[in-house]
């Protein structure tokens, strides 16, 4: 077991050792590489950008889980909401369409809350990290960071794939639809 050394903000932070050999370094830029380092430091100037990335990641993160709220409620709202529309026997099919899109969209906001909250993570441990000078939290931030950004990418590939399909299938329609014309 390794112990962390609890360290004041007026110590240099340099010198800092974790079980990564990550520390904070006030006193000027170190040149990095991208071998493996002995030790990483971070300036002043890098926990000011970070401090200001965790900002802008919570307020983000905060905005983004109350416009799921709103939506969501707009959503239950329309799925219980829809059984009013049912006059008659043509609009129960108009009905069950927008319960079911209501149904949908509350499972695609759900699905959505996972990101928002690694963004919302990121931010609140990179203000632990600056705040107790914390190489763990600062690990643990940029592991949140990673894993928005990866689940992020992903759904950029998925919908990527699904616009490439849909272009396909448009194509092949068309293209029956032109000779099935003739």
């Amino acid at each position: 077991m390794v112990s962390i050394k609890n360290v004041s903000k007026t110590e240099n932070f340099s010198e800092i050792r974790t079980p990564n050999n990550l520390c904070f370094m006030e006193d000027g830029i170190q040149n990095s590489s991208f071998q493996e380092p002995a030790d990483v430091k971070l300036s002043h100037a890098g926990l000011s950008f970070l401090a200001s990335a965790a900002k802008w990641a919570n307020f983000l993160a905060i905005v983004c889980f109350i416009f799921i709220g709103i939506s969501a409620i707009t959503m239950v709202s329309l799925i219980f909401g829809a059984s009013a529309l049912s006059l008659g026997a043509d609009e129960y099919v108009t009905a069950g369409a927008l319960s079911t899109f209501g149904v949908l969209y509350l499972l695609f906001l759900a699905f959505f809350c996972l990101p928002i909250y690694y963004l919302y993570n990121f931010g609140s441990k990179a203000k632990k990290a600056i705040e107790n000078r914390d190489s763990i939290q600062l690990e643990l931030c940029l592991d949140a960071l990673k894993k928005h950004y990866k689940f992020i990418g992903i759904m950029v590939i998925i919908t990527i794939a699904f616009n490439f399909m849909g272009l396909v299938v448009g194509i092949v329609l068309g293209i029956s639809d032109a000779f099935a014309g003739v």
